[in-house]
């Protein structure tokens, strides 16, 4: 019979368990190590909330026999790489546990550990339970209550329970799932790993699994993308993703991750950049620095949390880090400018170069500037605010702002504004201008068959069919007041028909546009003058 017993220095139970693994995630992320280190193909994280809550990880390993509980799992501070090789027993993977302090994790999580373990082609299930208040009163040796139940030869696997948990709220499986997706970067075709809710419900945990809860803008790819250090990533043999998102991440993604060999080994940070340099609230990602494990010194934190820069190793690599941080926000400026303006094209129809192009005046610089702001890399303006701003300026200033700032009449705008946004700016007038003369005919049946000319002439002669001045009859003006706004109506009628019809029974319509005859600007006023005349026919009636 194997003598079960944990041997240990009280201190280091109380420092390097209870007191260093506080977070649900990262114990259970040493349990998942484990089980990969044991050549588990798949690992199963069950969550129980029916007497007290507990957490238990299954795993279809190898398992451990009797002499490996009582020499290797019990046996704190084994280093299993240098005892082992530094590989699974299959020798396909490099084992991920290193400092052998993983199992105190537990103990800061839960009061309650129990081990059930079996080997293929035993024939008993090895069970171990171990209480932190009972380790806690022994003198530096501990022995936890062990026995055996029948097994089936092909059986073989571990499951660690943890019970008595510390939390006082319910463990959420998708939550937790993610938080190990943010730990645990070992998933692959080969290792599967999921969480299974209290309610049955599995969750699987995939290394997209950590961003899906985020819209990504733009993301670049190390080494391909990102060349800080002069070639020092393909020395090194280092990979990762960084991503731009669209709206601010959560504060726990915030920053880039360090991975070795799978797992985490540094958390989100961003080495040292100033973070007021630039939107560091939009940034996010991973970098896989596996080379950190074959150095001489160990850098790495026990609770995997962080490394240390001290040595030069350390040095070099936060001297790089440093480096793709700053390139990934030289890169992240131009391209977030180009996708806030692509999100504007897709969600409102507003491609901005476009829109300004159609403004000919001087407030075309004006609504460049606020779109500019409204795009810049820099601004926090969120999307919803900033689409609403947006909307706001394209009512005030819509694409060929220039027309639609004169507030043309409907009847004169129907039929110019097409000719006006291609352009054909005498086109816009001569359409306008036959529009109206068209409209005075309809008003004066009198007209029906005159030349354009005659009809303005008989409907809005002083004793014509239309008197524009009807409006204000009886308000007490001068009868000369009367004739001179009724003449104005006629003669500037008149200067209409002369000024922008007539040019065209003796030129070209394409030279008149060509030889700058008729600018935007020409043309602008002119509607604006039909228009005017076009309003005060709204008005007019029969003479009095």
């Amino acid at each position: 019979m194997v003598d079960m017993k944990l041997s240990f220095d009280p201190m280091t139970i109380e420092h390097l368990g209870f007191k260093m693994y506080s977070h649900l995630p990262n114990a259970v992320a040493e349990l998942v190590a484990n089980s990969y280190d044991a050549d588990a193909t798949y690992v199963r994280v069950v969550l129980y909330d029916d007497d007290g809550r507990s957490v238990e990880v299954v795993d279809d390993g190898h398992g451990m026999s009797d002499e490996d509980l009582g020499e290797k799992y019990l046996r704190i501070g084994r280093n299993r790489r240098s005892e082992d090789g530094g590989t699974s027993e299959s020798g396909h993977r490099r084992v991920a546990g290193r400092k052998g302090l993983g199992k105190l994790a537990l103990f800061g999580i839960g009061d309650r550990v129990s081990v059930r373990t079996k080997r293929a082609d035993t024939d008993m299930w090895t069970r171990v339970s171990m209480d932190w208040h009972d380790l806690k009163a022994t003198k530096g040796e501990y022995r936890p209550p062990t026995d055996h139940e029948p097994g089936d030869l092909a059986d073989h696997g571990t499951s660690i329970r943890v019970e008595a948990l510390r939390r006082r709220t319910a463990v959420d499986a998708r939550s937790l799932a993610r938080s190990l997706a943010r730990l645990f970067q070992h998933v692959d075709a080969d290792f599967k790993l999921s969480v299974v809710g209290v309610d049955g419900h599995e969750v699987e945990v995939t290394r997209d699994l950590r961003y899906e809860l985020v819209e990504v803008e733009t993301s670049w790819r190390i080494p391909e993308d990102i060349d800080a250090g002069g070639g020092f990533a393909r020395e090194k043999d280092i990979h990762g993703e960084i991503f731009a998102t669209v709206k601010p991440l959560p504060a726990e993604m915030r920053g880039v991750t360090l991975y070795v060999h799978g797992r985490l080994a540094h958390e989100p940070e961003y080495f040292g950049v100033p973070e007021s340099s630039y939107a560091f609230s939009y940034i996010t990602g991973y970098i896989e620095v596996d080379y950190v494990d074959d150095l001489d010194e160990d850098i790495i934190a026990t609770d995997r949390r962080s490394l240390s820069w001290e040595s030069a190793e350390g040095e070099q690599l936060r001297d790089y880090l440093d480096g793709v941080i700053r390139q990934v926000a030289d890169l992240r400026r131009g391209t977030r400018t180009k996708a806030k303006k692509e999100r504007l094209q897709t969600d409102l129809g507003v491609d901005s170069e476009t829109w300004v192009a159609t403004i000919r005046g001087p407030e075309a610089s004006s609504v460049r500037d606020v779109l500019d702001l409204l795009t810049s890399s820099d601004s926090e303006i969120g999307d919803d605010d900033r689409t609403s701003l947006v909307v706001g300026l394209s009512e005030l200033a819509p694409e060929y702002a220039d027309m639609h700032w004169r507030h043309l009449h409907p009847r004169i705008a129907e039929v110019a504004e097409d000719f006006y946004t291609s352009e054909k700016y005498m086109a816009a007038v001569l359409e306008a201008a036959k529009r109206y003369v068209a409209d005075v005919r309809a008003a004066a049946p009198d007209t029906a068959n005159l030349k354009e000319r005659d009809v303005l002439t008989k409907a809005l002669r002083d004793d014509g069919e239309l008197n524009v001045f009807t409006k204000w009859a009886g308000s007490g003006f001068s009868p000369e007041t009367e004739k001179n706004i009724r003449t104005a109506q006629r003669e500037l009628s008149l200067g209409v028909q002369q000024g922008f019809r007539n040019p065209l029974a003796h030129e070209e319509m394409v030279r008149l546009d060509g030889e700058g005859v008729f600018t935007y600007q020409d043309c602008l006023d002119a509607l604006s003058i039909i228009s005017h005349l076009r309003r005060r026919l709204d008005d007019a009636g029969s003479p009095a």
